[in-house]
């Protein structure tokens, strides 16, 4: 599949660069670190639509301090495209940073700054094409689709998802564009992270009979943890790196002193599944632990137990490689052009798999690289933001017509995660 442009397309793309780079310095200035709300920057989205008349929907999470925005540019009675993405950044402590990261700094055709690439890059090249868009989205919508609170597992985005499933026509392809190297990704694992609290009895170290160790407990359940993901080593899939199931112990804290027996110890673990995994059973067995452990406990202490809170869960994706949402992916990209159309996995998780399971054929494309993400002096080049831009461009030059009559028609019945 090839789509109109050719040079022309490209000059365009270029120069839309400074429209990209202006909207990227103003959302870099945003301090929209999840632990933080995120409303000023999306505020200030919600005022640039306006703009060109375009509404944002807000939704906002329970406490009112974040909120996720959706617009829909186009008719909105028509099944389109949705272009996702996250307004959250990590933190900065810590990290030693060459220029300020809350101020974007342009040096070398890079733009630094926190978010960058991860991912407001991206978010900048979709407003610098909101007035191309619509020009052109006579036939076919793009739904503009930002959330909150994905840096801390993807917890931000249930709502906006629901929204998004529940529009007037179902989308027919969503693009979550984390930073790919706009290369189509069509996979990524699953993730359910958990935090085991032990509660023991404490003691002195010469009467240890007389008192439940909880660290003991956690070192006991860390291998217990250990044990799992060898199992689950047995299932492999060469699309993946590792081609396994994961489980991971990253943390064990408790005790204070040496010659008492420490009475409180919290343990922190993730599981990163394959698609396929039986994620029922995989939670069945983890839960089986967590009694075990109690159980073991309250042997030696009745007030002693094991309690887990949740930290994060998200599913994994799975979209066919040679599905229409690939292959259009890789179109709209360049990827197809450029003899780089063949899909890949990812090893970082993302919001496509919560789009995924809610019916909506799902791919991962955006400009950037990951592994520039989360560290210091993070940035992004102009000539991605440029490439990012012809790929606005793209799809614009789809928008005049329906789903059906584009160059790869989309499947009756959308590909299953």
């Amino acid at each position: 599949m090839r789509l109109s442009g050719g040079s022309a397309e490209a000059g365009a793309a270029e120069r839309a660069v400074p429209a990209a780079v202006a909207l990227l310095r103003d959302l870099i200035g945003f301090e929209s670190v999840s632990h933080r709300s995120n409303r000023d920057i999306a505020d200030y989205i919600a005022d640039y639509l306006a703009r060109f008349g375009v509404e944002a929907r807000r939704l906002p999470n329970a406490a009112g301090d974040k909120v996720a925005l959706l617009a829909t540019l186009g008719p909105a009675d028509q099944p389109g495209v949705v272009l996702s993405a996250h307004t959250d950044v990590v933190p900065v402590e810590g990290q030693r940073w060459s220029s300020p990261p809350f101020a974007a700094t342009l040096r070398d055709q890079r733009v630094y700054g926190r978010g960058s690439t991860d991912m407001k890059g991206f978010i900048a090249t979709v407003l610098a094409a909101v007035p191309k868009f619509l020009g052109t989205a006579g036939r076919t919508p793009v739904h503009i689709a930002l959330s909150y609170d994905e840096e801390v597992g993807c917890a931000g985005a249930d709502d906006l998802v629901a929204a998004v499933a529940g529009l007037p026509a179902p989308p027919a392809l969503c693009i979550v564009g984390e930073p790919t190297g706009l290369r189509v990704a069509r996979a990524h694992k699953g993730k359910l992270a958990r935090r085991l609290v032990f509660t023991g009895r404490g003691g002195h170290s010469a009467l240890p009979h007389r008192a439940a160790n909880a660290v003991e407990a956690a070192a006991r359940m860390a291998v217990a943890l250990s044990a799992l993901g060898a199992e689950l080593r047995v299932r492999h899939d060469p699309a993946f790196d590792p081609p396994w199931s994961s489980v991971h112990v990253g943390s064990l804290h408790g005790g204070g002193a040496l010659n008492l027996v420490p009475d409180r110890a919290v343990l922190e673990f993730e599981v990163r599944t394959l698609p396929g995994e039986d994620e029922a059973a995989l939670i069945a067995r983890l839960d089986a632990l967590q009694r075990e452990a109690h159980a073991a406990l309250a042997a030696q202490a009745p007030e002693a137990g094991v309690a887990m809170e949740p930290i994060s869960a998200y599913p994994g994706l799975d979209t066919p490689a040679q599905s229409w949402p690939v292959t259009l992916g890789a179109a709209l990209s360049g990827a197809a052009a450029a003899g780089a159309g063949e899909p890949t996995t990812l090893a970082f998780g993302t919001e496509a798999g919560l789009y995924a399971r809610a019916g909506i054929p799902t791919i991962v494309c955006g400009p950037g690289d990951i592994a520039r993400a989360h560290k210091a002096d993070e940035w992004i080049g102009f000539d991605e933001l440029a490439a990012a831009g012809a790929m606005m461009s793209r799809l614009a030059s789809l928008l005049h017509a329906p789903l059906d009559a584009w160059p790869l028609r989309a499947p009756a019945s959308p590909p299953t995660s």
